[in-house]
Order: C-alpha cells, then sequence, then structure tokens
C-alpha cells in the first residue's frame, strides 16, 4: 500500500487518540461531580445521537466530493469541539463540545473508509482493513491511558495536549486528488441504497439488537467501579484499556489471512463467546476479572469485524458506497441513543450489575441467530470497483 495510504490511516489514530482522551476524561469527570450515572449516559447519546443524524449527510457529500477533503475538515472540526467545554459553559459546555467533536469524528471514519474503497487495491482489502481496526484499537489504548494520565497528573494541561493532536491530524489529513467518480441522479442512488439494504435486512437487524445491548459497557464502565466495586480511576482506566489492548492484539491475527477465522461458523461462535464474558462482568465482584472480560470482548471484536467489514466493502457498489455504509451504521447502531438513556434510567431502579447480567443473557440467542445472517452475508456476491 501507497504512503498516503499510512499518512491518513496516522491522521485518524492521533485524531482518535485525542477523541478517547476527551471522552475518558469526561466520563469520569461528570460522574464524580455530579454522582449520576444518567448524566454520564447522556454524553454517550449525544455522540450516538449526532453521529446518527450526520452520517447519511455526510455519506452523501463523500459519495460526491473528495473524501479527503471531508476528512480534513473532521479534523478541524475535531479542535474546535475540544474547546468548547473551556469556554465556561458548565455541563452543557461538556454536551455541545460533545456534539461538535462527533461531527469531526462521523467525517473522518466515514471518509476514510471511502478513501479505502477508492485508493486501495481489491486484494489489500483485507490488509487495510486489519490495519483499520488495530488503528482503532491502538487508539483507544492509548488514549484510554493518556485520558487516566490526565485525570490523575495532567488535569491542567487537558486543552493543550488535545489541541496538540488535533492539530496533528489535521496536518497529516492534508487532502489529495482523488479520481472522478460517475455518479447517478439522487433519486436512482437512494433507490440502489435501499436495494442493497434489502438484501441484507437479516444482518441488519441482528446488528441492531447485538449493538443496543452492548451500549451498556459504555454507558455504565465509570459507574461500575466508582459506585459498584468502590475502586478508583486507576481500575477504570485499566478495563478501559483492556478493551483496546484485546483489539490491537486481535487485528494482528486477523491481518495474517487465516482462512478458518473468516469461515461462517469460526464468526458465530466467536459472537456466542460475547455472552459469558458479559455474564462473568455481570456476577464478579473483582475489579481484575472485569478487566481480563473486557481484554476477551476487544480481542474477538476485531476477528469479528475484519471478515465482515472486507466482505461490506466488496459487495457495495463504488458509486454508492459512502451512503450506503453511512445508512448500514444508522440503522445498526439506531439502537444505541434509545438504550443508553433506556439503560441510564434503569441504573436508578436496579443495580448496575443486574443489567449487565441480563444483557449477557439476551446476547447468546441473538449471537445463534447470527449463525444465518452472517451466512447470507458471506454468501453475497462481488460488485465491481
Amino acid at each position: 500500500m501507497e504512503a498516503r495510504f499510512y499518512r491518513f490511516l496516522s491522521s485518524r489514530l492521533i485524531a482518535s487518540i485525542s477523541g478517547q482522551i476527551f471522552l475518558i476524561y469526561y466520563l469520569w469527570y461528570v460522574v464524580v461531580a455530579y454522582d449520576s450515572v444518567f448524566l454520564v449516559g447522556m454524553i454517550v447519546t449525544i455522540f450516538l445521537i449526532v453521529d446518527l443524524l450526520l452520517a447519511y449527510p455526510i455519506g452523501h457529500i463523500i459519495d460526491h466530493t473528495n473524501s479527503t477533503a471531508v476528512n480534513f475538515v473532521g479534523s478541524i472540526l475535531y479542535g474546535l469541539g475540544f474547546i468548547i467545554p473551556f469556554l465556561g459553559l458548565g455541563l452543557e459546555g461538556v454536551y455541545i463540545g460533545v456534539a461538535v467533536y462527533t461531527v469531526g469524528y462521523t467525517s473522518k471514519g466515514d471518509s476514510f473508509s471511502a478513501f479505502i474503497k477508492r485508493d486501495v487495491p481489491t486484494d489489500q482489502f483485507q490488509k487495510a482493513t486489519s490495519y483499520q481496526q488495530g488503528a482503532a484499537g491502538l487508539s483507544t489504548l492509548v488514549g484510554v491511558v493518556l485520558g487516566g494520565m490526565t485525570i490523575i497528573l495532567l488535569d491542567k494541561y487537558l486543552l493543550v495536549i488535545l489541541l496538540s493532536f488535533a492539530v496533528s491530524s489535521a496536518i497529516l489529513a492534508f487532502p489529495i486528488k482523488e479520481k472522478d467518480i460517475d455518479h447517478k441522479e439522487l433519486t436512482t442512488e437512494t433507490k440502489e441504497v435501499l436495494k442493497f439494504m434489502r438484501k441484507i435486512a437479516g444482518f441488519l437487524v441482528f446488528g441492531f439488537v447485538i449493538n443496543g445491548l452492548f451500549i451498556s459497557l459504555e454507558v455504565y464502565s465509570s459507574g461500575i467501579f466508582h459506585i459498584v466495586l468502590k475502586a478508583g480511576p486507576m481500575y477504570y482506566t485499566a478495563f478501559s484499556a483492556a478493551l483496546p489492548l484485546g483489539m490491537v492484539i486481535g487485528s494482528a491475527l486477523a491481518g495474517l489471512k487465516i482462512e478458518r477465522l473468516g469461515q461462517n461458523m469460526s464468526i458465530a461462535l466467536m459472537l456466542v463467546g460475547f455472552s459469558p464474558l458479559l455474564i462473568a462482568i455481570g456476577l464478579s465482584r473483582i475489579p481484575l476479572l472485569d478487566v481480563f472480560c473486557a481484554f476477551g470482548i476487544g480481542f474477538l471484536l476485531p476477528l469479528i469485524n475484519t471478515p465482515l467489514f472486507v466482505k461490506l466493502t466488496k459487495i457495495v457498489p463504488q458509486e454508492i458506497f459512502g451512503k450506503t455504509m453511512a445508512l448500514l451504521r444508522v440503522f445498526v447502531a439506531g439502537s444505541t441513543p434509545v438504550m443508553a438513556t433506556i439503560f441510564s434510567m434503569v441504573a436508578a431502579f436496579y443495580a448496575i450489575n443486574i443489567v449487565i447480567l441480563v444483557v449477557g443473557i439476551i446476547v447468546l440467542p441473538f449471537s445463534i441467530f447470527g449463525l444465518r445472517t452472517v451466512k447470507l452475508l458471506m454468501d453475497m456476491p462481488e460488485a465491481g470497483i
């Protein structure tokens, strides 16, 4: 792969690290300052709502313009989002900053996927995807560690740290010229997108439910350690870092082109593996066990996501790639704003560990349902590039 791929990958890596620092810091800050899981959950809810509302419009823009220019603008919006919480607006400033940051996050993420589709040869998709998954895990890991250090040691330097990362990301994301793409009329494009979505309807339902259940970990991660386990930010940081550490190791394995890992049965069995890990977190009263389970979940994610994303990249036509992937993400993640709010409200009446335990139990039957939907997806023919 060419140097420009690594340049834009590095830009996303740096931006993601700073985003993790930003979120980790304020998720802990809010739960400590207000002692409220609900207010913490609102950060996640705002992030998801903005991401979902803008995904399809940004996908349309990406399909009709230079994807690397969209990536560059996303870096600028990242930095703006980091500044807003420091304007003296209180909790509202944090929420507004998260919303603006999310616009940049969505722009960079979707445009980078489109860049891979346009710029990377088909036979390099798996390598590029494994790098993308590995970078996501590495950025989360580094961001979580730095976020924890910022909470404990570097609180006064938060804005300087965040803006340094944002500026570096913008420099690396300076746009390049892309090849022209023939576009259909908007109505024709929309029909093509909806036609494709109908083909993978079962997979969409599966992703909708599973993703909505997994948001419970994001909502409750700080609450588990601060409220239930009475543990400090060190354990919270270790738990938050364990998942991306598992992703980094899993991504390295996913990039080796081990055929067995991409088979339908292997993917389905790994999906089933999420259930006992979530149940263990719900039952555990040992912080280190929770950390170990988070590592296991992170390890499984890229082994599942890499073959699925490679397949999706190959079967979606180029001219509707941005809108299709955006709509796919909107549908799959559509349950998360609602679930994040529900989980936050449920925490006022039930112990957090009970909710996590129930989620782990519910994941099992839907993972089994994934046996059929994954097979249908992997058997679909590839589209032209």
